[in-house]
């Protein structure tokens, strides 16, 4: 199965464990990714920002119409931040000729045109309903043995569109973990924002967002909460020590990637290949703990 990857800027750095554990999990899955030739930023960053709407369009327009013309495969955006402005700006396209219209003015510019043909996916959709959890639970040789994991789904991953999982009720992140043999524990907030890209600015009211989200996950039994956005894992990983110096908490809570997570269930080196090492809390005794 051929898909182009399209992994934006935080997979190349503050996401690099999410995508360096990506790329060894999909290739065991028969996943062959091809990255999109001279990609360009999502604008995800610039549009908390009041980056003009226009802008932003023709920035993912231009992938798509990149991925268009290289071969029309299936686009999958692990950042989520990534898959929502790209599966928008789809969605728009598709759907109004004027905006189509206007879009492909600008790509003519640099010789490029987009009909609207290219799916953009987010990775649990096709994990989930291409590869399916059969056979990743088949490829767990070393399951994960009941470790308690909160799946942190967050606000981009499904919504707006729900088009792989429910908007209110979302199940496959934790349906794959517990085909790592891992426990989903009930979590009520999987989907609360975590601040996002306003963390930086209003750095008060988002520490409060991220300590709900982190009680709530420990609350239900979690020994560590696996996400699928770079923002999200930046967020609750990076703050816990400002946190609980500035509200009087006490988190250590691991944050990872649930290709991380699969990484590991697959057998594969937890360095090389899970990028356990790129962690800031350091995951590997909660999970060596349940491979026994």
């Amino acid at each position: 199965m051929k898909y182009f990857l399209y992994w934006g800027c935080s997979l190349e750095s503050s996401g690099a464990n999410f995508l360096v554990s990506l790329k060894p999990v999909g290739k065991a899955l028969g996943m062959d990714f091809v990255e999109i030739e001279d990609w360009n930023c999502c604008g995800a960053s610039i549009s908390y920002v009041g980056a003009n709407d226009l802008s932003i369009k023709v920035l993912n327009a231009r992938n798509l119409a990149l991925a268009e013309k290289l071969g029309g495969y299936d686009i999958v955006a692990p950042c989520s931040s990534c898959y929502i402005q790209m599966v928008k700006v789809n969605h728009e396209i598709q759907e109004s000729e004027t905006l189509a219209a206007q879009v492909n003015e600008i790509l003519a510019e640099g010789g490029l045109h987009y009909s609207g043909k290219v799916r953009v996916r987010h990775i649990l959709d096709v994990l989930y309903n291409d590869i399916g959890t059969d056979r990743i639970k088949e490829r767990a040789v070393k399951p994960l043995n009941g470790l308690k994991v909160a799946g942190y789904v967050g606000c981009q991953s499904v919504r707006p569109y729900g088009e792989y999982d429910s908007v209110e009720r979302p199940v496959i992140q934790d349906r794959i973990l517990n085909a790592l043999g891992a426990e989903a524990v009930p979590f009520p907030k999987k989907m609360r924002c975590c601040g996002s890209g306003i963390f930086l600015t209003e750095m008060e009211h988002c520490m409060h967002l991220v300590k709900d989200i982190l009680d709530d996950a420990l609350d239900h039994g979690a020994k560590l909460v696996s996400t699928v956005c770079p923002m999200c894992a930046m967020n609750l990983e990076n703050y816990q020590s400002r946190i609980n110096k500035a509200l009087g908490s006490h988190f250590d809570v691991p944050i990872v990637y649930l290709t991380q997570l699969m990484a590991v269930a697959f057998g594969m080196d937890m360095r090389k290949d899970a990028a356990l090492d790129y962690n800031i809390i350091p995951p590997e005794t909660v999970i060596q703990a349940a491979l026994g």
